[in-house]
């Protein structure tokens, strides 16, 4: 995902610190059983969470 920043212009956002990777490991690290995540899922939370972290 931080590839995807990178080449989509989003350079000052790369690389991801240390906390936004937490925060998202956190949030995705593990499924919430008995749930799953779908790929869309993951890619819209994991951007929604990465542009509050730039943006605040």
């Amino acid at each position: 995902m931080e590839d995807s920043y990178y080449w989509g212009g989003n350079r000052r956002c790369v690389p991801f610190p240390d906390e936004l990777k937490e925060r998202l490991l956190e949030t995705y690290g593990e499924e919430p059983f008995p749930f799953t995540w779908s790929e869309q899922d993951i890619h819209e939370g994991a951007r929604k969470i990465i542009r509050q972290y730039f943006n605040d």
